[in-house]
């Protein structure tokens, strides 16, 4: 099952591997900065603002890789299924 799935990854085409990694990247650094927020928020202010700006920095890296990945998908998906259709 599992060889399934990594030998379905390995043939994704090299625009969707690069939106997967480019996404990972961007979402890492919003999900860093809404943690850096919410430690400065704990260790010095304490106000609710800061805390709701950081746990939504994090909720939206999350979304964010989810419909990235979830994109790059489809447009390989859509992408085999024109290139099937060219070579009937």
């Amino acid at each position: 099952m599992m060889s399934k799935i990594v030998n379905r990854l390995n043939s994704i085409n090299d625009f969707s591997k690069k939106i997967i990694v480019w996404s990972s990247i961007v979402s890492l650094i919003l999900c860093t900065c809404g943690i850096g927020i919410i430690i400065y928020n704990v260790n010095t202010v304490s106000t609710l603002s800061l805390h709701t700006i950081g746990s939504s920095l994090i909720h939206a890296s999350i979304i964010l890789f989810s419909q990235f990945v979830i994109g790059s998908l489809v447009i390989d998906f859509l992408g085999a299924v024109i290139n099937s259709h060219d070579d009937d």
